[in-house]
């Protein structure tokens, strides 16, 4: 049976001969129009350094694809690199280009009615908008990402307690410069040390989470997430993805198939046991909506606080993607996690997770440990509930200090980013605050720009454990430090958060999963109307700031 019936419907003879004729124009022959045709999509840029070495691994996916017997077809995406893009205006167009991605992907693959997809994509918003684009088209599907870097080394003493480091200490270490505790020339050798190679971050940030993440929900080959850019091994999985794509199609095993609630739950978990960002909880979110998944920010909550964390990964931790790689990658941390996973979930190997795992084994305890042994005996996630996020918060145990783990202070309050950067640089914040960002939700924002920098700061300065920042913004996956995250509803839709005034109590408890403003009359604030502030944009990011959804369903825009 005819298994490619998308690209066989236009290319028959003598009705599509005219598409036919722009096919053979670029050199296509009758023998290639007769085989799958497969798109090879690419995001590689040379701004990106996760995505520069996607043109090279992109030759060895069509050479798979034709040694398969399918045709290979390219065409590009963007991709924007979120460590560029950190403490500046450029931060609040990086979420909304996962929703780009995604339509500029269906756009492609619909006009041109594509048999499937091998989809290139390291870094952090890339990846789960390539992943929303295999699930709303249902077509098959496989991520191959770019690896990450190899890690720098550091010669003084390192914050993350290993010998490792990545950029993401830069802007930490510019606190720890401005308080007097490193000199110039310590901190400009960063610059120069901190990224040998290409690659996504060296460290558990956003990007190598969601690849770890694919990899978990079946969507990548198994053990290619953390093969570093460099490795040879990473041209090899990219030949395989190729062989491997067109037996998904002739087999008819599409995205839908492979991405189920089950498999989701499988990725959940995994993102608490390597503690990861929590910026996986708004992908998946995403992911489930355009997969039909009704999936709730309470199931994260709930399977985070079952999963502990069992993999010290920086920010996290001492080790780097490398030392993950070396002890097994996320496959290893499946074979721990099997008595809690769906072992039957189906994968792009055209097998099950327990036939991918079945022979794996953990080559290093120091950096996967047993369920016996945690970091932490929670995951590293952890949904927070109260009057201050009536819908829910999101925070990261696995990057808090434990002592911080319930923290309770007066709030300092500030309606940017850059205001709060003024603030802490310049003496506004002591010891015991709460800062409060707001205005920097996904309509707020606009965009939902990370609250990076500031947190860096903090943690530069000394305070990382002293105050506790809560934001409607987000943070990347490379923070550490007392901080909560994605507050809903946001201030800029009303939510309680736009109430909060400079010294109110506020009460954040990571064990009890409560949030909660103390202050007598807030309960009555929030009840008087609010006229939110509305930061004036046009372009792109005015139409998502009008029809963005609020963090606790994935800041998504509702298609269906």
């Amino acid at each position: 049976m005819l298994t490619f019936t998308r690209s066989h419907d236009i290319l028959q003879q003598p009705e599509w001969s005219n598409v036919r004729a722009l096919y053979k124009s670029s050199g296509y022959t009758d023998d290639d129009l007769t085989k799958p045709i497969i798109a090879v999509v690419n995001s590689f840029n040379t701004i990106c350094p996760g995505h520069f070495n996607l043109r090279e691994l992109a030759q060895h996916v069509r050479e798979g694809i034709r040694a398969a017997g399918g045709t290979p077809v390219e065409f590009g995406t963007i991709a924007a690199c979120d460590g560029m893009a950190m403490g500046h205006e450029g931060m609040r167009y990086i979420l909304p280009t996962r929703e780009l991605i995604a339509g500029d992907i269906e756009m492609m693959m619909q006009a041109h009615r594509l048999d499937g997809m091998v989809l290139l994509g390291s870094c952090d918003k890339i990846v789960p908008g390539m992943l929303m684009a295999a699930v709303r088209l249902d077509v098959p599907a496989i991520l191959v990402n770019g690896g990450p870097t190899l890690p720098g080394t550091l010669r003084r003493d390192n914050p993350y307690g290993g010998e490792h480091i990545d950029h993401s200490i830069i802007q930490q270490s510019l606190g720890t410069l401005q308080a007097g505790q490193m000199t110039k020339e310590e901190y400009l050798w960063l610059e120069d040390n901190t990224c040998p190679t290409i690659g996504s971050c060296a460290m558990l940030g956003t990007a190598n989470t969601m690849c770890c993440l694919a990899e978990a929900m079946g969507m990548a080959l198994p053990g290619s997430a953390a093969i570093p850019a460099v490795y040879s091994r990473r041209m090899a999985v990219a030949y395989e993805s190729g062989k491997a794509i067109v037996e998904l199609v002739r087999r008819g095993l599409t995205a839908r198939k492979i991405i189920t609630r089950a498999a989701l739950h499988n990725a959940i978990k995994v993102n608490s046991a390597i503690g990861g960002s929590t910026n996986a909880v708004l992908h998946l979110l995403a992911i489930a909506y355009e997969a039909g998944v009704d999936l709730s920010l309470d199931e994260f909550g709930r399977i985070s606080s079952e999963v502990p964390h069992i993999a010290p990964l920086m920010p996290g931790g001492p080790y780097d993607l490398v030392d993950f790689y070396e002890a097994g990658g996320t496959p290893a941390v499946m074979k721990e996690l099997a008595g809690l996973l769906d072992l039957d979930c189906p994968t792009v190997t055209g097998k099950s997770i327990r036939e991918n795992i079945a022979d794996v084994a953990v080559r290093d305890r120091n950096v996967i440990r047993g369920l016996e042994r945690p970091v932490h005996p929670v995951g590293g996630i952890a949904v927070l509930k109260g009057n201050l996020a009536p819908r829910g918060a999101i925070t990261k145990p696995a990057a808090i200090p434990q002592e911080a783990w319930s923290f309770r202070g007066p709030a300092v309050v500030f309606d940017s980013e850059q205001e709060a950067l003024q603030g802490i640089s310049g003496g506004s914040v002591k010891p015991g605050d709460i800062i409060v960002i707001r205005y920097e939700g996904p309509k707020g924002g606009p965009g939902m720009p990370e609250m990076y920098k500031p947190m860096k700061l903090l943690v530069g300065m000394g305070l990382g454990s002293k105050v506790c920042l809560v934001t409607d913004g987000r943070f990347s996956g490379s923070n550490n430090g007392c901080f909560v995250g994605h507050v809903s509803p946001e201030a800029a839709e009303g939510g309680p958060i736009a109430a909060v005034a400079a010294g109110d109590i506020i009460r954040v408890d990571i064990e009890k999963r409560t949030i909660e403003v103390e202050t007598a009359d807030f309960a009555e604030r929030c009840r008087q109307p609010v006229t939110p502030l509305r930061k004036a944009v046009r372009g792109y990011l005015s139409v998502y700031a009008r029809l963005v959804s609020s963090a606790d369903r994935g800041a998504i825009i509702e298609n269906h």
